[in-house]
């Protein structure tokens, strides 16, 4: 081996190490968002629960609401669970 492939390895390493680095980092970055706007939403339901609905009947809906909720959590993170 020459010289110059011996120091295009380590540079070549080092560019595929910085690409991971920036997919993980804007994988993270996403997540965030996407937790930011989750909560939004759930909040945003909330409101329009409230807005549409008669002040007697809001609980039950927010009850259902609630439960959706949970199912698809409970949901989401049995699937998480399973693939370990």
């Amino acid at each position: 081996m020459s010289e110059a492939d011996l120091k295009s390895e380590p540079k070549a390493e080092n560019m595929s190490e910085m690409a991971e680095n920036f997919k993980k980092g804007v994988l993270i970055i996403a997540m965030l968002l996407l937790f930011v706007a989750t909560f939004q939403l759930y909040f945003s339901i909330e409101k329009i629960i409230d807005t549409w609905f008669q002040y007697q009947y809001a609980s039950i809906f927010k009850a259902v609401y609630y439960l959706f909720v949970l199912v698809v959590s409970l949901y989401i993170i049995r699937l998480y669970i399973l693939k370990r």
